[in-house]
């Protein structure tokens, strides 16, 4: 259900074994404009907190042996209980359940304007070598994958994630049209990049500025930029256009960590 406050855009609910990752990460930019501004709540949960033994125990071995620790599924069953997410059931209108998983889709801008425009997000932060699979079974995640590199876990994935999204949220930049001539917005060219930009002086060390940006005829300069989107030089995001150098992810190799990303064994704590 829709919080009553008008101003409240979403709210954004963080399960993680480490709530002190986002401590800065709250306080400045994007995020603390939108706090401030009553667009934004982030509630943080301690997975530690809903551990069921006197040592808050969160991760154990996997059955059938193998490298690595898994998170357990009481923490994060408890925790969602009190969420008020039931396992087995789907989550009130607007809420999304997020998962960072190599299973998932590889997150893109789409994703992004999509969750702006949800009520709630419930962000599951992983560690370790992944989850248990009841974890991931019982409740209907959208999974996402960040990228094809390693990372320890899911909080800098959630990070991002949150950054993207609120910098989305009506009211939140100074100037809502920068949102939609950033790279990979509805401005930019077929490649999805934005145009270079240059600033004053209009001379620096013997370097200049395109002249028709000086010129002031804005119908010119808007005409530049739309034929120049994109075109900051070979090689710029060779990602855009597949030439990586690197082999395609299917998303499904056995050795990438719950966070979304190529993965080693992480040792348990």
């Amino acid at each position: 259900m829709r919080n009553l406050d008008p101003e409240l855009l979403v709210q954004i609910d963080i399960l993680t074994i480490f709530p002190s990752f986002f401590d800065q990460f709250l306080r400045h930019g994007m995020v603390r404009v939108a706090r401030r501004s009553g667009r934004l709540d982030v509630r943080i949960s301690d997975l530690r907190a809903f551990a069921e033994d006197r040592h808050r125990t969160v991760d154990d071995r996997p059955y059938g042996g193998g490298p690595g620790m898994l998170l357990k599924p009481e923490p994060v069953f408890r925790a969602m209980d009190l969420l008020g997410l039931d396992p087995g059931k789907q989550p009130a209108a607007g809420t999304v359940p997020l998962l960072m998983c190599p299973q998932g889709q590889k997150m893109g801008q789409k994703d992004l304007e999509d969750f702006s425009g949800a009520e709630r997000l419930v962000i599951l932060c992983g560690r370790y070598e992944g989850y248990d699979e009841r974890i991931v079974e019982a409740y209907p995640w959208k999974r996402v994958s960040l990228g094809d590199y390693v990372l320890s876990g899911g909080e800098v994935a959630a990070m991002a994630l949150i950054e993207g999204t609120v910098r989305l949220l009506p009211g939140v930049l100074g100037d809502e049209e920068s949102a939609l001539r950033d790279s990979f917005g509805e401005w930019t060219g077929p490649e999805g990049l934005d145009h270079a930009h240059w600033t004053r002086p209009p001379q620096y060390r013997g370097r200049g500025v395109p002249e028709v940006l000086l010129s002031g005829d804005h119908g010119a300069i808007e005409k530049w930029r739309r034929e120049n989107s994109g075109q900051q030089g070979p090689g710029h995001r060779d990602a855009v256009t597949g030439n990586s150098g690197n082999p395609a992810s299917d998303g499904g190799s056995p050795d990438r960590n719950q966070d979304g990303v190529s993965q080693e064994e992480i040792p348990g704590e």
